[in-house]
């Protein structure tokens, strides 16, 4: 961790103190009369390392939601807060269904106080939350959806690409997959071919075609399928994190272009780190008209 990583941690410790408080977030909302605080943000780390970006030691491994950043986007704020939980797997178990349950109220009471229009989960939660009907609804999916449809395009003109190249999506079966899906055979000329670790997969395009994939299920998922890619494929990670630096130079060697999506440009304090910096994730945005989406080049 850096020294200014540190004095973050420092002052956002401070200001949990101070301020992550219900009478300091209905005062927040008396001057929320012209809708400035669009939306409030809930995100948790991929792994250890992004816990200590925003954490102690002492943190990490907890379920109190803390406050952790301020973002801006096309003139609206979005509030930050997180939970540390690391493992993706304790949202999944029965016995933390009343943790997430506490969670979700505490958030929108948060919402409510600053009179905030929604409220947003990352990675797994808002599909798990509507699976088990503790939200009705999920508006990062929705964005999300639609911004992986806008990198579909910029990566084409950026690189040339034919209009009809066929589109694999790995994790086409999951939460955000199957509505991407739809929306891809809808909007797009190309083929579609979903795979998912799950099963019932389509055959892949032959080897001799050039094709997009689209990561949209776990980070690690692309390094499953290194052995399906020929040169000139490109991929498109969505996932969260981005593919690790191995994972990044074996689609470098076998001469294949790999794009991460890092969401929208935006001011974030303190800024996001790693290729998350300069902008901020999907599932944080709000669904502005003049929104610019920013992908970034991993290989």
């Amino acid at each position: 961790m850096t020294r200014s990583n540190s004095r973050f941690l420092l002052l956002f410790e401070i200001l949990n103190f101070l301020i992550n408080h219900d009478w300091f977030f209905w005062l927040i909302g008396k001057f929320n009369a012209r809708g400035w605080i669009r939306s409030i943000f809930l995100s948790y780390p991929a792994n250890y390392e992004y816990a200590r970006e925003y954490a102690y030691k002492f943190r990490i491994g907890k379920w109190k939601i803390r406050l952790t950043g301020f973002l801006w986007q096309n003139g609206k704020i979005v509030i930050m807060f997180s939970i540390f939980v690391v493992e993706e797997k304790e949202f999944l178990k029965k016995e933390n269904r009343e943790k997430l349950e506490e969670v979700v109220r505490y958030m929108e009471k948060i919402r409510r106080l600053v009179r905030a229009d929604e409220k947003t989960f990352a990675g797994i939660l808002p599909g798990l939350l509507l699976k088990r009907k503790i939200v009705d609804k999920t508006p990062e999916a929705d964005i999300t959806v639609s911004i992986i449809i806008e990198a579909v395009e910029l990566v084409k003109k950026k690189i040339k690409l034919d209009e009809k190249i066929p589109i694999v999506v790995l994790g086409g079966r999951g939460f955000i997959g199957k509505m991407m899906v739809d929306k891809l055979k809808s909007v797009q000329k190309s083929d579609i071919y979903v795979v998912d670790l799950t099963g019932c997969n389509d055959k892949w395009p032959g080897r001799e075609t050039r094709k997009i994939i689209i990561n949209v299920a776990r980070y690690n998922t692309i390094g499953f399928y290194l052995h399906m890619l020929r040169a000139g494929d490109v991929i498109l990670n969505e996932a969260y994190p981005s593919p690790s630096s191995g994972v990044v130079s074996k689609i470098k060697s076998l001469n294949c272009d790999c794009f991460h999506i890092v969401g929208v440009e935006a001011i974030s304090f303190p800024q996001f780190t790693q290729v998350y910096n300069g902008g901020i994730p999907c599932c944080a945005a709000w669904n502005s008209g003049d929104r610019n989406i920013i992908i970034k080049k991993l290989t």
